[in-house]
């Protein structure tokens, strides 16, 4: 897969709903040329704990203003 198609699933699973988000992750871990061997293990249980209703979200912006408080 090239960086362009990776940098499109990036891009989805920042504009979409969370099922869309469990295709990418899935996606992502189908693609064993760039994906280091430690990396895949993390990625696997973040998809299971989303599947599992687990999982927690957290707003952007929420999380932006609080590491980047205004001044």
């Amino acid at each position: 897969m090239s960086a362009i198609d990776k940098s499109k699933i990036i891009e989805a699973i920042n504009q979409t709903d969370d099922e869309r988000i469990l295709f990418a992750i899935n996606r992502l871990l189908k693609i064993d040329d760039d994906i280091p061997e430690w990396h895949k293990p993390i990625l696997e249980q973040r998809l299971k704990d989303i599947q599992e209703g687990k999982a927690i979200f957290h707003d952007w912006d929420e999380i932006k203003s609080s590491l980047f408080p205004s001044k």
